[in-house]
């Protein structure tokens, strides 16, 4: 969480200083066979949605395989919120909807993994 908060929270875009490193690896892998349709732009979704993975499933697993669906909730009234944080205290940074997409997609992620571990505990008790 701290990992979140401060990467959400910072006054100023987190990636502007490696963004051109960033680029030119991007670059790389494209010579090397990444397809091209893989930019930027994918590469800072798929990382919002891991950096909420474990959001989801540390509310999934908290809550336990009945009440699940208040992970999601969660998750995406945290993503929301992180971002009219950003939208009204945080001139630098970029509020978008893609964000909380990205975001939300990351905790609901992590609340499959969390029932994928319950159902799977070897001492669940099946019903007769």
């Amino acid at each position: 969480m701290l990992g979140v908060a401060y990467v959400v929270f910072w006054p100023t875009p987190v990636d502007s200083g490696s963004r051109g490193d960033l680029l030119r690896f991007l670059s790389v892998l494209h010579d090397h066979g990444l397809p091209r349709s893989i930019g930027y732009s994918e590469v800072e979704f798929a990382a919002n949605v891991a950096m909420f993975v474990p959001l989801g499933v540390l509310l999934g697993l908290t809550l336990g395989p009945h009440w699940w669906w208040i992970a999601l909730v969660v998750g995406i009234g945290f993503s929301t919120s992180i971002e009219l944080l950003q939208y009204f205290f945080l001139p630098e940074r970029f509020a978008t909807y893609e964000d909380v997409v990205a975001n939300s997609f990351g905790a609901a992620l992590g609340t499959v993994v969390a029932g994928a571990v319950y159902s799977a505990r070897p001492w669940r008790r099946s019903r007769l």
